[in-house]
């Protein structure tokens, strides 16, 4: 894939609803450069560094960011725009520590066989391509869509009243859940899926977090909602995750055509995109900023769902930030149709498409990803999130808020 760290860049400078005319704040470079550069370390040293080193690394982080907002700070006297930053600034310093604690998890010791050859294979895919696929057997499908009848038929009553918000449309707690997970985590192991996904991460891992979701083409959740284009981007709702300890797999409990939203991903774009680490720390929890009930800004933002974007305030708060620290991990709204950016990003998209059974395993913190964009029919899908114990509460966590 080319590299597209430039044309992100020139795509928020052409696009009509990003090119407001706002002079950006000015970055101090030397502080810049000092984040990344700590950062980066921390992040290769991982387990290496002792916990009085580590505590002292986070320690300067802290500071030298907290160095780089006040810097920000000083340039603007708007209230709405100093509590952005505000908000910004504590939402990094929450994923710089969540990140830390990873690195230092990540123990790499080699306890995991790799000996059946199908299995290696998986791990080698995983690895460089950030994914793979697979296929379930057909029992186990049945199983788990016995275990999931009642919950979906809840679900289609919602969609028929119209509720079609994603929590009216999945299930992601209760003993349905329960029962399905216990299926996968039975599947993977057999499958040697979880001992791939943990050479992966150098961790014991599991299946610790679980949606049942209905897709359906009332749903309008995902459709672009930024005014005066004349169409929307190919890439709608292409996006990274936020947390980079708990891979992924969505499983089909129905057959996936390209008309019933079959998950794509877009192998290459994320190495591609060449964020550097403070940028994308900011990409990856820009978006919540505003979210939470007791923010002034989340009226003053009135967004929708994941899309940030289509409030022309928000808009203006995320271009005033430097170019170089300029990212969102949902960016497949901002791509402006039929340019360059997009056209890069939908040569290599790979569609997944095949009968009930058929999953995905990724690292969605890695991999550029979407799904469930309907056209027609209905989807039912698995939405599966990996971790080890350690992890286990924070990954359910961040699952139930996703949806």
């Amino acid at each position: 894939m080319k590299q597209i760290n430039t044309l992100l860049e020139g795509n928020y400078r052409s696009h009509p609803a990003f090119n407001l005319g706002l002079q950006s704040w000015e970055a101090p470079a030397e502080k810049l450069a000092a984040f990344n550069d700590i950062y980066a370390a921390a992040q290769e040293l991982g387990v290496a560094i002792d916990t009085s080193s580590r505590k002292d690394i986070r320690q300067d982080l802290e500071q030298v960011l907290s160095d780089i907002f006040r810097t920000f700070e000083a340039q603007t006297d708007d209230a709405y725009e100093i509590r952005f930053l505000f908000e910004l600034k504590n939402a990094c310093l929450r994923l710089i520590g969540e990140e830390l604690a990873w690195y230092a998890r990540q123990t790499r010791t080699r306890f995991v066989s790799l000996s059946d050859k199908k299995t290696r294979q998986d791990a080698i895919r995983l690895q460089r391509n950030r994914h793979y696929f697979g296929c379930l057997p057909a029992p186990a499908v049945a199983e788990m869509r016995k275990l999931s009848e009642s919950a979906l038929a809840q679900c289609r009553a919602n969609a028929a009243a119209g509720r079609l918000r994603r929590e009216d449309l999945s299930v992601n707690a209760g003993p349905t859940v329960r029962a399905i997970r216990n299926v996968l985590n039975r599947e993977f192991k057999t499958l040697g899926v979880l001992d791939a996904v943990s050479a992966y991460t150098g961790c014991k891992i599991r299946v610790t977090g679980l949606a049942l979701e209905l897709s359906v083409p009332q749903a309008t959740w995902w459709k672009n909602t930024i005014a005066n284009l004349e169409r929307p981007p190919r890439t709608l709702y292409a996006h990274l995750d936020e947390t980079i300890s708990c891979p992924k797999a969505i499983v089909y409990l129905s057959d996936v055509t390209e008309q019933n939203g079959p998950t794509s991903c877009y192998p290459g774009a994320y190495e591609a995109m060449q964020l550097n680490p403070l940028q994308e720390i900011i990409g990856r929890i820009v978006g919540t900023v505003g979210s939470q009930s007791d923010s002034p800004l989340k009226e003053y933002y009135a967004k929708q769902y994941h899309q940030s974007v289509n409030s022309e305030n928000f808009r203006r708060h995320f271009m005033r930030l430097p170019a170089c620290l300029r990212f969102n991990s949902h960016m497949g709204w901002d791509v402006m149709p039929g340019s360059e950016l997009e056209s890069t990003l939908t040569a290599d998209e790979i569609k997944m498409t095949g009968p009930a059974g058929t999953f995905i395993t990724f690292d969605g913190a890695r991999l550029l990803h979407r799904g469930g964009l309907m056209q027609e029919g209905e989807r039912v899908a698995l939405q599966v999130i990996f971790s080890n114990s350690t992890f286990t509460e924070r990954a359910v966590n961040k699952l139930k808020r996703m949806l």
